[in-house]
């Protein structure tokens, strides 16, 4: 099997150096780079002893698959000249840039009967799985609320905002905890005080039952450092996933009902921590073999996006919006 990644920038070098160890590993046969800037992709490919290209036209034309790690607004035209020949892709989040534009990706994908796969690495993250193991085997009880932060304090990206760069990881964990393709309804509310992008966010998105799901994320924050976790806090079991402790989750032993609010205390289960890039790329390689969709496949992909559009709308008319 032979796999290209194209783009091998910030996101991209890591995608590279995980198809370098599945091809020691024998997974695949051979990895090619392709990145627009000469000097790095022939640096990356002299470190790696993979061959380097500067025009993905010019790769060869017996691909198996593609992984796109390039600016956001190029991820459709890339995406689309591979599927137009039959090769697999894996592209990077935000799928594309409009849930128009990721509509047509999927049409070209169904067309040349191809897997097109989209980089929502949280989906395959070992915490976030147990805890939707959790979720869906009833531990948690009735889930009341999800609560998402990630703070750093960065220079703003100048090719999108938090909603695209963050918010989007937030609005599909939500909904794969819960097994929805959608919420209800979404309300965002956005700021940018340094750039042209947003630098903060809040989002909160309403499902059944009155379950709801906040975020916050935010570039400018000096405060907490840099910060990533995930809270569900449900009326018989509350978990806290903090990314930057790859191997456990915190547990909370608590009641939360109108009788009663108490915590009978807290503890770490340690897990088995699975790379999610290496997970992401395994599930790749497979549904190539199998032609079978994977978790992360091309309708989560859409319907993200089309969460950050309406986000985008809420910020925007100062409402909720209803999906």
């Amino acid at each position: 099997m032979k796999i290209a990644v194209i783009g091998t920038g910030q996101w991209g070098k890591n995608h590279v150096r995980s198809l370098k160890e599945l091809m020691d590993e024998k997974k695949i046969d051979e990895v090619y780079l392709c990145d627009s800037n000469k000097e790095r992709v022939s640096r990356m490919g002299k470190t790696y002893d993979i061959p380097s290209f500067t025009d993905y036209h010019k790769l060869p034309h017996d691909l198996d698959g593609v992984v796109i790690a390039t600016p956001s607004d190029t991820h459709k035209s890339i995406s689309q000249y591979f599927l137009d020949r039959g090769i697999h892709v894996l592209v990077e989040k935000p799928m594309a840039l409009s849930s128009r534009d990721a509509g047509e990706m999927i049409i070209k994908a169904q067309e040349n009967n191809s897997v097109l796969m989209v980089g929502h690495i949280f989906r395959y993250h070992p915490a976030v799985i147990k805890v939707k193991e959790g979720i869906t085997r009833g531990d948690f009880g009735d889930i009341y609320y999800m609560m998402s932060n990630r703070f750093s304090l960065r220079y703003p990206r100048m090719d999108m905002g938090v909603l695209y760069a963050l918010g989007i990881h937030e609005v599909d964990i939500f909904c794969d905890l819960l097994n929805k393709d959608y919420p209800q309804e979404i309300f965002a509310v956005i700021e940018n005080y340094v750039g042209e992008t947003e630098e903060t966010a809040q989002i909160i998105v309403f499902f059944e039952k009155g379950i709801k799901g906040y975020s916050f994320e935010n570039w400018l924050n000096p405060v907490h450092g840099k910060k990533r976790e995930l809270v569900v806090v449900g009326s018989r079991l509350s978990a806290l996933v903090d990314y930057l402790k790859p191997n456990e989750i915190k547990f909370y032993d608590s009641v939360i009902s109108k009788d009663t609010v108490a915590t009978e205390g807290s503890y770490i289960v340690p897990i088995e921590y699975k790379e999610p890039l290496k997970q992401e790329h395994y599930d790749f390689i497979s549904c190539i073999r199998s032609g079978a969709q994977p978790v992360a496949n091309m309708y989560v992909g859409k319907r993200a996006v089309e969460m950050i559009e309406k986000a985008f709308l809420s910020s925007q008319e100062g409402c909720k919006i209803t999906f």
